[in-house]
């Protein structure tokens, strides 16, 4: 790692950065918290506006009325608010680059400061000032170049600053402030609605009270954003003295709407920070060591007295390093770019969430990325990594590629907990997909900001076979025919059949645990492994002691390999006897081997005796050459006949014709077995 990044880093900076005017004597500039977007304003605006933003990009001017405090524009950009002074905001109609006439809207209680406004939807408007919350809704006029304000509601509580989350349309107040807690009051908005809930106090600071008189809670110390479909507040506590460690609280709301601590995140630092939210992971920037703290509350830790402790998932990197491109000094078709290596961590940054990051000085705005594949090399506990992998929406091959290395590798002692935890939110995909399709309802209630399910990686019995068992087993064939050819000389292969069947099994094991049905091309891997390398011993086991579960996939694929393993024709029987709905195949199976009495004998004790095909039987018969067992089976049938018809003749649609003349050729006249019957 150097100054300017870690190339081995698990976040970067996206390739496409936002450029925007830097901060200058001339221009101010401004983000947009709702629509993500920095404005430039120069000179006033008299200069010109510019709006720089994902798939956004436009200019307008506008007359310099005093200097500018903040300025945003309305999600579906028709009205745009600005702010010059403590007690009013100005609204401005906005159509394609043109600013219509407005209206100012001045805070209704009296003497109080405007700290600030937001905008909750398309018309609605949020204005927070040292005394409460003030909440308005633009209405349309029929000339468009006129806006008009109409008042909802009024929060009169006194505040002393806010913050505001697009993604969660949480507003949070600092209502209040005593030696060591602050305390937060939120409200939740939704199009024309403002719900206020209960507020609730958070710690300062993470020492002593007798040393926390020094310490405040400020706007830049708490961030909100969404934690694995929680709605979650993150809080820094600053230690008391330099000696503490610094702490990050989680608190996340539960199913009553109440925001209650949840979690501590250990930072063991100390100094200037900054939080970000990425694919609900947490992510602390320390300015001071120019690294990056990485954080999975779902991970677990110690718990004491129902708030659970959490760590850093692996050691503190930074950044990757990031160049921007700079035009060459001399304006030719062929010259190169130059690229300017960027400060990481630099003093003027300025985070946003959910994963913004601004540099004013150098007017570049980029979206932090997590660079999972480099997060996968430095963590040690494969485990943990696959536990963290499995709740990213993009990780399926990388969970994949670790649960092959682990098998190359040896660490076959992970790979049972891998597996387990694979398995588990295996289950857990199957159970949604089945409450589905049963019409039960998988989502939470209502007054739940919780999802049920954290949507992830489902890896299934298909993905594991053929990215990862079925290819080690042919590295392991191919090696194995390598060592039988090349002789002693031969290096032995880094992968045997063996080690690749005993993962398999092991596999086969964790999805019996949680109750998944397997799937007959892993049994099919196991067995022919076995069959080939002649571990006929093994294999009786395995299925002896029905690690191999009953099927009749698996009972035929026995049947098939009689020529090389005799024992598989019992073995088979006796699978599909256990079963007890494959009536049909065994007597296929005993037929097949010429077995033409004992297969009579199990339709008998099946109750199938009077249903089956009485010239599938006769032609088994007689093709075994043996004219007792024709005798016997022609006799069965003929006495079948007279039973159920009295007549021991055969019907035309059984097609028995030439068993009769065979009969007769061998014995003579056919018996009259209604007589028999009698």
């Amino acid at each position: 790692m150097d100054e300017l990044g870690d190339r081995n880093g698990y976040l970067e900076l996206s390739n496409h950065p936002i450029r925007f005017e830097p901060v200058s004597k001339v221009t101010n500039v401004f983000f947009d918290d709702t629509s993500k977007e920095v404005l430039s304003v120069r000179a006033g605006g008299t200069l010109g506006v510019v709006v720089r933003g994902v798939g956004r990009d436009h200019t307008f001017r506008m007359e310099d009325r005093g200097t500018i405090s903040s300025l945003k524009f309305s999600p579906d950009h028709t009205v745009l608010a600005v702010q010059r002074n403590k007690n009013s905001v100005e609204l401005l109609s906005y159509n394609d680059g043109e600013i219509g006439s407005g209206c100012v809207q001045e805070c209704r209680a009296k003497g109080a400061n405007l700290l600030g406004f937001i905008w909750t939807n398309n018309d609605d408007l949020v204005l927070v000032t040292n005394s409460g919350v003030e909440f308005y809704q633009t209405i349309p006029q029929v000339a468009k170049d006129r806006v008009a304000v109409r008042h909802i509601r009024s929060y009169n509580i006194p505040c002393s600053w806010f913050v505001w989350s697009t993604e969660c349309c949480l507003l949070l107040l600092c209502i209040g402030a005593a030696p060591t807690t602050s305390t937060l009051q939120p409200f939740t908005f939704k199009p024309g609605q403002s719900n206020k809930l209960a507020k609730f106090e958070v710690e300062v600071s993470s020492g002593s009270s007798t040393h926390s008189q020094g310490v405040t809670l400020g706007e830049r110390d708490v961030c909100v954003g969404v934690i694995y479909g929680a709605v979650s507040i993150c809080v820094l506590r600053h230690p008391s003295t330099p000696t503490i460690a610094a702490h990050l609280d989680v608190y996340s709301q539960n199913k009553d709407g109440v925001f209650r601590r949840s979690h501590i995140c250990r930072l063991e630092l100390t100094g200037r920070f900054a939080v970000n939210i990425v694919d609900s992971l947490i992510i602390v920037h320390h300015q001071a060591s120019k690294t990056s703290l990485l954080f999975d509350i779902q991970l677990g830790g110690e718990v004491s007295g129902g708030v659970t402790s959490v760590y850093p998932i692996t050691v503190p990197r930074s950044v990757q390093p990031f160049s921007l491109e700079e035009p060459s000094a001399v304006p030719s078709t062929t010259a190169q770019p130059i690229l300017v290596p960027c400060e990481l961590y630099a003093p003027t940054w300025v985070v946003f969430q959910p994963d913004i990051v601004i540099d004013a000085r150098l007017g570049c705005m980029w979206h932090l990325q997590l660079r999972l594949d480099c997060l996968a090399k430095v963590m040690e506990d494969k485990s943990q990594l696959v536990d963290s992998l499995l709740r990213r929406q993009q990780a399926k091959p990388l969970v994949l590629s670790v649960v092959r290395e682990a098998v190359e590798t040896g660490q076959l002692g992970a790979l049972a907990q891998i597996f387990d935890k694979i398995n588990a939110a295996y289950r857990q995909h199957l159970n949604s997909i089945l409450q589905s399709q049963m019409g039960e309802s998988v989502s939470a209630p209502a007054s739940s900001a919780v999802a049920p399910e954290i949507k992830g990686v489902v890896i299934e019995q298909a993905d594991i076979y053929s990215s990862v068992l079925a290819p080690l087993m042919e590295e392991a064939e191919k090696g194995e025919t390598r060592l039988k050819e090349g002789g002693e000389g031969t290096s032995p292969p880094s992968v045997s059949s063996k080690l690749v069947v005993g993962v398999v099994i092991e596999y086969i094991r964790s999805l019996g645990a949680v109750g998944v049905t397997v799937q007959h091309f892993l049994y099919e891997l196991v067995i022919n492994a076995l069959v080939r390398s002649r571990q006929f011993y093994q294999l009786h086991q395995l299925l002896q002691y029905h690690v191999l579960a009953d099927s009749k996939p698996l009972a035929c694929l026995l049947l098939s390999l009689v020529s090389v393993y005799s024992a598989g024709k019992q073995l088979s029987l006796d699978m599909l006897c256990r079963l007890n709905t494959a009536h049909d195949e065994i007597i296929e199976v005993l037929l097949s081997q010429h077995q033409v009495i004992p297969a009579l004998r199990y339709a008998r004790s099946v109750g199938l005796a009077e249903t089956v095909s009485a010239r599938k039987f006769l032609e088994a018969a007689m093709i075994c050459g043996d004219s007792d067992v024709f005798y016997s089976t022609f006799t069965f049938f003929g006495l079948r006949n007279a039973k159920l018809r009295g007549s021991s003749a055969f019907a035309k649609g059984e097609h028995c014709d030439m068993y009769v003349e065979h009969f007769k050729k061998l014995f003579g006249e056919i018996p009259d077995y209604t007589i028999q019957q009698t």
